[in-house]
């Protein structure tokens, strides 16, 4: 594992698209969920942060994880993240 979870409240400055976006996705489906890993050692072939999208998938006999996107790039991350809220958004007018 070259990568480590940083904490929601220690996330940077500039990323707040990103927190927006996963909010507003929340709310139409919980399931969803973003993360940012940090680079634990000093390398200089890799980013120094790295985004992730998780879907979680609840079962009877556990839950599963699904790794949607692992990217570099916040602009990548965010527009992923605009997909879905779009895609979630027309479910849930359709279901309403």
């Amino acid at each position: 594992m070259l990568y480590a979870p940083v904490n929601a409240n220690a996330w940077k400055f500039g990323w707040e698209e990103i927190e927006y976006l996963e909010k507003k996705l929340r709310q139409f489906n919980y399931n969803y969920q973003v993360g940012a890993e940090r680079r634990m050692f000093d390398s200089q072939d890799l980013p120094e942060y790295r985004f992730v999208l998780l879907k979680w998938e609840h079962r009877k006999d556990g839950n599963i994880r699904n790794v949607l996107l692992e990217t570099h790039d916040i602009e990548q991350m965010a527009s992923a993240l605009k997909m879905l809220v779009s895609i979630e958004e027309t479910e849930m007018k359709q279901r309403s």
